[in-house]
């Protein structure tokens, strides 16, 4: 029985019914076809990747040396979207890209959460910041135009954090370390859908505080956007169908309230990547620093902010009166880009 992933058990089951029993099952629910085709691609090396894009490109089952594990993941990739679905899904992804700097906020103190949260992966600090430099690089690809069509730099993305995925988790099981029993698998399918959840529901409540107005033709866009780029993933089909914004609002607050507030260990983890973040910030540290930690507070709650081991400073306060007016005449000016998430990519990956 996964128990330290299922604490306050009773409790999810009183305020989620179904969705806590979901939980729970996928706990032991992981990737096999993402599984298998990194296990063949393993005795390739670094060269792995190329592989992976010379077979997509040729397509499934039509090279000669592509292991028959690659060509089945392949083949299993959701079918590409209508022209009639790509629309709405389109102008869910440009009204989110529009609010720039503030979706990269948002980012950012989310992964922060997910990070502290989650069971230790035996990772090292340096590797937390790179795994964190690649999901910023991974959602300003997935969110250029047309990035999430087949072959596009969004979707490679997308497809490459899916392999990624299945080589972290034997690289995990490698170890010895990782208890099965209590954890369930590593980064398993409800990692998977938190990840979704903090992008979706999570990303859209945050602008909505930070003074967007986002229409329900966007947002519903958005959420069919999150649809097809999680079957991309290998989030499992049980799942993707409850991308939307009653099910991921729920599984966020459900994910905080099952799993173990941050250790000693995990807030000094947070604390070293709050400040390598706000280094590589492009603006003074100290200001970003406070500025993130303000964010925290105000669009995730005081007790996740706390959890991580973050005070409650000037900025906390501060923001809530500031920010709508200015994301306001922001929209008026024609909005802004990812300045500064792709400075923050940039800077980690140097690092």
């Amino acid at each position: 029985m996964t128990m330290s992933r299922f604490l306050n058990g009773a409790e999810a089951s009183r305020q989620y019914g179904v969705l806590a029993g979901h939980y729970a099952a996928s706990l032991m629910w992981i990737d096999p076809l993402a599984d298998a085709a990194a296990d063949a691609l393993r005795p390739l090396g670094e060269s792995w990747w190329p592989m992976v894009l010379k077979a997509l490109d040729a397509g499934a089952g039509t090279m000669p040396d592509m292991p028959p594990a690659l060509a089945a993941l392949l083949a299993a990739l959701p079918p590409e979207p209508t022209e009639d679905q790509w629309a709405p899904m389109e102008m869910g992804r440009a009204a989110i890209a529009r609010t720039g700097n503030s979706a990269a906020l948002i980012v950012q103190c989310t992964s922060l959460v997910i990070d502290g949260w989650s069971p230790p992966m035996g990772t090292s600090p340096q590797q937390a910041i790179r795994r964190l430099a690649e999901t910023g690089d991974w959602w300003i690809k997935l969110h250029a135009p047309d990035g999430l069509r087949r072959g596009a730099e969004g979707y490679k993305a997308t497809l490459r954090v899916r392999l990624s995925n299945a080589f972290r988790r034997r690289a995990v099981r490698d170890t010895g370390t990782w208890d099965r029993r209590a954890w369930g698998e590593p980064l398993n399918q409800d990692d998977l859908f938190a990840q979704v959840s903090a992008f979706t529901a999570v990303m859209l409540e945050g602008l909505h505080r930070m003074g967007y107005r986002l229409t329900q033709a966007e947002k519903d866009g958005y959420y069919a956007f999150w649809r097809h780029a999680a079957a991309v993933l290998g989030l499992h089909k049980t799942w993707l169908g409850m991308i939307d914004a009653e099910r991921c609002g729920q599984f966020w607050k459900m994910w905080l309230l099952v799993n173990s507030s941050p250790d000693s260990e995990a807030k000094a983890q947070a604390g070293r990547t709050l400040d390598e973040l706000a280094r590589t910030g492009g603006g003074v540290a100290f200001v970003d620093r406070a500025l993130l930690s303000g964010m925290t507070h105000w669009l995730l709650g005081r007790d996740v902010a706390q959890g991580l081991g973050m005070p409650k400073g000037p900025m906390s306060y501060l923001l809530p009166a500031v920010y709508p007016p200015t994301s306001f005449l922001s929209q008026r000016l024609g909005g802004s880009r990812e300045r500064r998430l792709a400075r923050t990519v940039a800077a980690l990956a140097r690092s």
